[in-house]
């Protein structure tokens, strides 16, 4: 038998070493791999922030008009609120016009009402007594008196 574990040994230990080269081969070989893949990710944004495209026209264009609509959106609104402004304040004019409307009609009203009861007063009493007109004094030229 120990004729036999010998030459096996003789193997393992010729096997050993290349055993142990490949598996620092394979291990560098992944570390490598993992450096490049990671150095190629990391370059590559990099490249493309360095090359970027020419800027195109329509999207010029568009911005262009984006940024007058929102021009025309702000002078629309900023209408808007002077409108309503001044539709306020022409509310208010209408009610205070209206208030005092109230209070012309309150007092013509009332107005009305004394004249009626004035009316009705002197119908009422009977007429004064008439009395004679005074004479004319008649003037030398001819003229009318004055009265």
């Amino acid at each position: 038998m120990t004729d036999h574990s010998k030459p096996a040994d003789a193997r393992l230990r010729s096997a050993l070493p290349w055993l142990l080269v490949t598996f620092l081969a394979v291990v560098a070989g992944g570390a490598l791999w993992m450096n490049y893949g990671s150095g190629t990710k990391s370059v590559a944004p990099q490249q493309k922030a360095e090359v970027s495209p020419p800027p195109n026209p329509a999207i010029e264009q568009t911005k262009q008009a984006l940024s007058s609509l929102q021009q025309i959106v702000q002078d629309i609104q900023a209408s808007q609120q002077k409108l309503a402004d001044q539709i306020n304040g022409i509310q208010q004019n209408v009610s205070a016009q209206r208030g005092e409307q109230k209070l012309l009609s309150d007092q013509l009203g009332a107005l009305s009402a004394r004249v009626d009861a004035l009316a009705s007063a002197s119908a009422e009493s009977p007429p004064p007594a008439s009395q004679p007109a005074p004479p004319q004094q008649k003037s030398k030229r001819g003229t009318p008196p004055r009265i």
